[in-house]
């Protein structure tokens, strides 16, 4: 039964590989703008600004809970739905020409954002407050306390977990080819389209992803159970 062949994986395996810089801008750039739009988020949370504070909590909550397959069809599909007439009236532009590369980064930055944004708020309050009024006895700002006190301590705190969320950023990409895109997975569909075998193309897509993923965050995970937690120093 010509159910498994090796001599098909390693048939498929340049045809595959070849796309690997398309996963790889595809989770580079998410990763970029969630982080960004994260830090927005876990900012409003942190110092409760009023009535953003409650949209930023249910925004989060819901993207978090929704899974990522369907996040990116409903981004795919509400694009054109709601900004079309808008694009067309104010910058004389058609969004439905637009790259589906951008549909996907939009998705996975909006996604990934709410996972950086409970990261960053978690790491942020998780430094000790005894740091922070130590900060002050000693003549610092608040914002002298933030940047030299609580974020090299909080970054510290969210080094594992940051590092899991990346993973677990570049695994979520092998969605993108529901939309079109042509990346790792879209390839397994072109390489097996006339020999109508893709578990050879599946199994080469594994490989690669096993390759790419796994040994930064057991790294991290090792480089902070290692290290100590900073404290404040004299002259900091």
């Amino acid at each position: 039964m010509d159910f498994f062949r090796f001599s098909r994986c390693v048939d498929y395996f340049p045809q595959i590989i070849k796309y690997l810089p398309v996963t790889l801008k595809v989770a580079a750039v998410s990763t970029l703008f969630g982080l960004l739009l994260g830090m927005v988020l876990a900012v409003i949370r942190i110092y409760r600004v009023p009535v953003l504070e409650q949209i930023a909590t249910i925004f989060t909550s819901f993207l978090r809970a929704t899974p990522p397959n369907v996040l990116l069809l409903a981004i795919f599909f509400a694009i054109p739905f709601f900004f079309r007439n808008i694009c067309l009236t104010l910058f004389h532009f058609d969004i439905n020409r637009m790259d589906l590369f951008n549909y996907v980064a939009v998705a996975y930055s909006v996604m990934n954002s709410a996972f950086f944004a409970e990261l960053i708020r978690a790491a942020v309050l998780g430094v000790e407050k005894g740091q922070t009024e130590a900060a002050y006895s000693i003549g610092m700002n608040k914002r002298q306390t933030f940047v030299r006190i609580i974020l090299p301590q909080a970054f510290h705190i969210a080094l594992p977990e940051l590092g899991n969320i990346v993973v677990n950023i570049l695994k979520n990409t092998s969605l993108a080819y529901l939309v079109g895109i042509i990346d790792l997975m879209g390839a397994v569909n072109i390489a097996s389209i006339n020999t109508f075998h893709p578990l050879e193309g599946y199994v080469d897509v594994a490989v690669i992803y096993t390759q790419a993923a796994p040994r930064g965050p057991h790294r991290c995970d090792r480089s902070a159970d290692e290290g100590e937690k900073p404290a404040l120093r004299d002259g900091f």
